[in-house]
């Protein structure tokens, strides 16, 4: 599809929304290479496995609050957006508390020091609180403030890194105290306005306020976005797990080089997911399809230019990134494996996000749900015969069956009586850009 004048103003928008997701892109990828070139393959495999971890905490915290906004705000009265915006911050703050104890337990149990686990476990709360306030900000239309959240974010850790780079005291400590830091820079630039709202929102009744959202959308948004982890990560638990953090190592390593493609479709689908729920509240259907074809010319653009960094650094620096004790032939396999894992998610990621847009959380959890089972199977199967790092090929079988999965929904969806009545449902009490 050729880009044409009408849709530069949209990728200009592109580029603003990923400007600074790509620089906190960067930035923790160089500090997974600095943990992966200076520190040992199980605690390298321990650090990966954590912020995998921690990425599937936003992911919980998007189904539960994020998610749901966009088409919540679209389709609600004054007075009733006001109740769900205090119902919603009073959960995401429990949820952060909650995950504060979940992540000090993992860190204990995968035998972390004390204080390791617990700088971890406050940088994975605050992270999540972070990731709820850019997705509120994308929501209400101030995207410049979600733009200069991450850029803070990036900045600061890359001062960090540097730091941790000159003085050659590297440690997953002080990586966990560089990240702490980042995370709570960036979640200051959100305001103290914001910031006593998040904080101060909690209410007893907040509890019952939340189950008719639960309801409606975030408890199919939360078994979608669960089933899609077991999906597309499944490999990361079940090799840690069965045979431990130094078994995924090569795994997590070959990783890095699509985490900055991952970022950028996490980026863009939080971008584009109110910019659709508002066309669709317009009634302009046809406007949501071209969106998604650009949508979908980005991403693979994003899957070229990795794939051809990848292959220049295999061909001319193979020891630029991975220490020279991995494998050449495991982590070139690995690389493969995972270009083609994105290949096959970015098809389909587009067509998520219209299913978002127009509340269709049912449509997305049963696909995922049909699509985990193949991961999961896989993942064991290939794990027992070919070892860690053919794993991976699970994940592709996986997400085979979920874009075939979603694609179908999405054509359903789009001419089916029903998803022409939420449509025309989304359409009413429309919010205007700003309006909380």
């Amino acid at each position: 599809m050729p880009i044409t004048s009408e849709a530069l103003p949209r990728l200009q928008r592109y580029a603003v929304a990923g400007v600074g997701p790509f620089s906190g892109a960067l930035a923790q990828f160089l500090l997974s290479l600095l943990v992966l070139r200076s520190l040992g393959a199980a605690e390298f495999g321990t650090f990966s496995f954590l912020i995998i971890a921690s990425i599937f905490s936003a992911g919980v915290c998007s189904a539960l609050f994020c998610a749901p906004l966009p088409a919540l705000l679209h389709k609600s009265g004054q007075a009733e957006r006001a109740a769900l915006l205090r119902c919603i911050f009073a959960m995401s703050g429990m949820a952060a508390l909650l995950a504060l104890a979940v992540f000090l337990g993992m860190g204990l149990a995968l035998r972390l020091p004390f204080v390791e686990a617990l700088l971890f476990a406050i940088y994975a709360a605050l992270f999540l609180l972070r990731w709820f306030g850019r997705s509120y900000f994308y929501a209400i239309g101030d995207r410049l403030r979600t733009a200069r959240s991450d850029i803070v974010y990036s900045a600061v850790l890359l001062v960090g890194i540097g730091g941790l780079a000159a003085t050659g005291r590297v440690s997953l400590q002080l990586s966990f105290a560089v990240l702490l830091v980042s995370i709570l820079a960036a979640l200051l630039t959100f305001g103290l306005p914001y910031l006593q709202r998040q904080f101060l929102s909690f209410y007893p009744a907040a509890f019952a306020d939340y189950r008719p959202i639960w309801r409606a959308h975030s408890g199919w948004s939360l078994l979608g976005i669960v089933t899609t982890e077991a999906t597309i990560n499944s490999h990361a638990y079940i090799v840690t797990l069965i045979a431990g953090p130094t078994a995924y190592a090569p795994v997590a390593a070959t990783a890095l080089l699509v985490r900055p493609l991952n970022v950028l479709q996490n980026a863009l689908e939080e971008f584009e997911r109110p910019q659709m729920a508002a066309e669709l509240a317009g009634g302009r259907m046809h406007a949501v399809i071209h969106s998604a074809a650009q949508f979908r010319l980005v991403l693979f653009a994003g899957l070229l230019a990795t794939a051809l960094a990848a292959a220049v650094m295999f061909v001319l620096f193979p020891n630029v990134l991975f220490p020279r004790e991995y494998s050449m032939a495991v982590l070139i396999t690995g690389a493969a494996l995972w270009i083609g894992a994105a290949a096959v998610r970015l098809v389909r990621v587009p067509d998520s996000t219209m299913l978002q847009a127009g509340g269709e959380f049912r449509r997305l959890a049963w696909s995922s749900v049909v699509a985990c089972g193949f991961s999961i199977v896989s993942v064991l199967f290939l794990l027992a015969l070919a070892g860690p790092i053919w794993s991976i090929g699970g994940i592709i079988i996986g997400e085979i069956a979920f874009c075939t999965c979603v694609l179908h929904q999405s054509r359903r969806w789009r001419s089916s009586p029903e998803g022409a009545n939420r449509r025309k449902a989304l359409a009413t009490s429309t919010p205007r850009a700003g309006q909380p």
